[in-house]
């Protein structure tokens, strides 16, 4: 993984253990104006450790994350693909905005130089697929590999879809997860606008405070995870070190609003039923609720309806 408390697992994990906070002010661009000036970046990263200096310069930074976490779940899962069949592997990264990076890099560079300085081949960098390719590409496999977009819940979608790609016998082993890297003017702007973005700029690290009373918004932030998933069968084949089963998934939608939760919780509710039923689990086996817990006013409103609902 890659996050704004490290560029792996082990020193993400540890600052996590210690009460680390990866907010802090914005400062690759002059915030002083904006109504939030505070966001989760992953700070002093240089793509050149991870590929080559020509790639870096293609790729866009939710890829060059998405890269460095693929790099790292696969040695983690001791995977060596020299021993698989490259068909029977795919690859499913979820972005909500992928390459926006590049598009606004060159946008600017079309209206400053014109378009004989325009660099065609960053086009295809800049689509939300170009990360999963990309991968693919570097890896040489040639199974399933796709995209998912769904706002927030994007990771586990991906990582949901995936899953369902094993149990319909397209793949055997996929890497999946979920990557962002785009903290522009334009994002913070954006979430500031609507409300969702806290304004607690001389508290950064207490900014964002999910089910708190004076809750005011989530920090934007940026990184990725990625893991290696596979058939039970396939795990065992090769004496992989299992760290966890995907047990149930589901996936629903509100139809309500575009920016706003359904106030009841009832599709959120019946989202974790689905995955539950799915799951032979029932409510009561449950000891550990990852939730959604933006910290915006009517997010953690609408969850602790659903979550009361189910559980």
């Amino acid at each position: 993984m890659v996050t704004p408390l490290g560029h792996d697992l082990p020193s993400s994990w540890k600052a996590l253990a210690a009460g680390a906070s990866g907010t802090g002010p914005i400062t690759h661009w002059d915030a002083s104006a904006f109504p939030t000036r505070i966001a989760a970046r992953v700070n002093d990263w240089d793509p050149k450790q991870y590929m080559e200096r020509r790639e870096a310069r293609r790729t866009s930074r939710a890829t060059q994350f998405a890269w460095k976490a693929t790099q790292e779940a696969l040695a983690m899962a001791r995977l060596d693909l020299t021993q698989e069949e490259r068909s029977r592997v795919g690859v499913e990264i979820g972005l909500a905005f992928g390459g926006w990076d590049i598009v606004e890099e060159q946008s600017a560079k079309l209206e400053a130089d014109g378009p004989r300085r325009f660099n065609p081949a960053l086009a295809p960098a800049a689509l939300i697929s170009g990360t999963p390719t990309y991968i693919a590409i570097q890896l040489g496999v040639t199974g399933p590999t796709n995209s998912q977009v769904t706002a927030c819940a994007t990771g586990i979608t991906a990582i949901g879809e995936a899953v369902r790609r094993i149990q319909h016998g397209d793949a055997d082993v996929m890497i999946a997860g979920g990557a962002e890297g785009y903290l522009s003017k334009l994002i913070i702007t954006t979430f500031s606008r609507l409300g969702a973005a806290s304004t607690r700029n001389d508290d950064p690290e207490h900014a964002c405070r999910p089910f708190s009373a004076d809750r005011d918004g989530m920090v934007v932030g940026e990184g990725a995870a990625v893991f290696v998933l596979e058939t039970l069968e396939h795990a065992q084949a090769r004496g992989a070190g299992i760290l966890a089963e995907f047990a149930g998934y589901g996936l629903t939608e509100d139809a309500y609003d575009m920016t706003a939760p359904e106030p009841s919780g009832a599709g959120a509710a019946a989202c974790m039923q689905i995955a539950l039923t799915e799951s032979g689990f029932a409510p009561k086996a449950v000891d550990w609720i990852v939730a959604h817990g933006t910290g915006t006013l009517l997010n953690d409103k609408m969850e602790t309806a659903a979550i009361k609902r189910v559980f």
